[in-house]
């Protein structure tokens, strides 16, 4: 409710419940858990409100609903996939350090950089997705083509390019549009990265 602006009653709607059991759990918050019959639909509403540009995918919080949604199989083929620690996201909950971590992990695989270069066709296929999906893209683009930064540094910018081209990650990517949001949260961290620790000393970088 904090990030929509929704009242009780609002967001009820979304989920499917009345106002008036989300205003009793928000007296208890804290205290208890919510029931867990009702988080499949409370995930699904928050999937919806990231579609409608109302709930920032790049939130933790965001985050940890999209990866506890996934079935245990999926979520070891990703890691595999990824070729991240076997113990990656164990807790099944993902803060952004975490994902970063695991985003140098992966760009530090010549292989997965590789890919990232030759499927430039593709990877600015996602352009068309909108604006900010463009920026996002060029941005670390950029960064991965920079003369100015050594390898080490572009890691987390080949990750994220590359998380973006597998199909193979913590959402698969079949599913519609909830495929796409963890790719599109992960580039924003990801480019908000750079925007914090390479911009400020680098001026050639522009991001």
């Amino acid at each position: 409710m904090k990030e929509t602006g929704y009242s009780p009653e609002e967001l009820g709607k979304q989920i499917g419940l009345s106002g008036m059991t989300l205003r009793r759990w928000m007296k208890k918050r804290g205290q208890t858990p919510i029931p867990a019959v009702y988080v499949p639909a409370i995930r699904e509403a928050c999937f919806r409100l990231v579609s409608e540009g109302r709930l920032n995918p790049a939130k933790e919080e965001v985050q940890d609903l999209l990866v506890s949604g996934l079935p245990p199989a999926d979520f070891s083929a990703a890691i595999s996939n990824l070729g991240l620690d076997t113990d990656f996201g164990t807790d099944r909950t993902l803060s952004g350090d975490r994902i970063l971590t695991g985003l140098v992990q992966i760009g530090a695989q010549s292989k997965k950089q590789a890919d990232v270069e030759k499927n430039s066709g593709k990877v600015f296929s996602f352009k068309e997705m909108g604006k900010d999906w463009a920026e996002r893209i060029s941005s670390l683009w950029t960064i991965i083509h920079s003369d100015t930064l050594t390898l080490p540094e572009k890691f987390i910018a080949y990750g994220a390019l590359f998380y973006l081209l597998t199909p193979i990650d913590f959402i698969p990517d079949t599913i519609p549009f909830l495929g796409l949001a963890d790719d599109f949260a992960v580039l924003g961290l990801a480019a908000a990265y750079y925007v914090r620790h390479i911009h400020p000393r680098n001026d050639n970088i522009s991001i």
